[in-house]
C-alpha cells in the first residue's frame, strides 16, 4: 500500500461516516506469516516492508494493508512471547471472547478451505443464522486472533 492510500483526516470522498469503522489493527508476531495468510484468505494487498511504531518506536513494528477503498489499517508485530496478544476466544470457554470482526464473503466454505490451507483453524462453521440474514463461521487466523466469516449463501 502507498502512502497515498493511507486514510487520512482531510479526504472527504471516500471517508467512512460517523460511527463506521474507519481503521483495523491486527496483533500479530509474524507479520510476513499474516500477510501470506490475509492476502491468500482475504484478498488484502499489504506493503512489503515494515514501518517504525510511533507507539514503542521499533522498527518495522507497523504494517499496513488495505482491500480496496473500505478497508484500512495494519498488522502490528507484538513481542514473540505473545504476551501481549488478547486472545479473543478461550478453548475452555467458547462464550469467553473480545470484539470480534466479521468479513463479508462470496462463499464460507471456499474461505475457510483458504483458512486451513494458510495455517488457520476453523472455530465455528458454517452456521445459519436464521430469519434468512444469511451464514456465518469463525476461524483461528495464523497469529491465533478470532476473526468472523458471514455470506448471505
Amino acid at each position: 500500500m502507498s502512502e497515498t492510500q493511507t486514510p487520512t483526516a482531510t479526504s472527504s470522498s471516500s471517508s467512512p461516516g460517523v460511527g463506521q469503522i474507519c481503521w483495523l489493527e491486527v496483533p500479530v508476531t509474524d507479520p510476513s506469516r499474516a500477510k501470506e495468510f490475509y492476502s491468500s484468505v482475504l484478498g488484502w494487498d499489504c506493503d512489503p516492508a515494515g514501518k517504525p511504531s510511533v507507539m514503542t518506536g521499533a522498527e518495522n513494528a507497523i504494517h499496513f494493508f488495505h482491500k480496496g477503498e473500505s478497508l484500512h489499517g495494519a498488522f502490528i508485530q507484538m513481542p514473540e512471547d505473545g504476551n501481549c496478544l488478547i486472545r479473543a476466544w478461550d478453548a475452555e470457554d467458547p462464550l469467553a471472547m473480545s470484539v470480534l470482526t466479521t468479513y463479508c464473503v462470496d462463499s464460507i466454505e471456499d474461505t475457510l478451505a483458504k483458512v486451513e490451507s494458510h495455517g488457520g483453524k476453523v472455530h465455528v462453521p458454517k452456521t445459519a443464522i436464521g430469519g434468512n440474514m444469511g451464514y456465518f463461521s469463525r476461524f483461528i487466523d495464523s497469529e491465533g486472533n478470532l476473526q468472523g466469516l458471514w455470506a448471505m449463501n
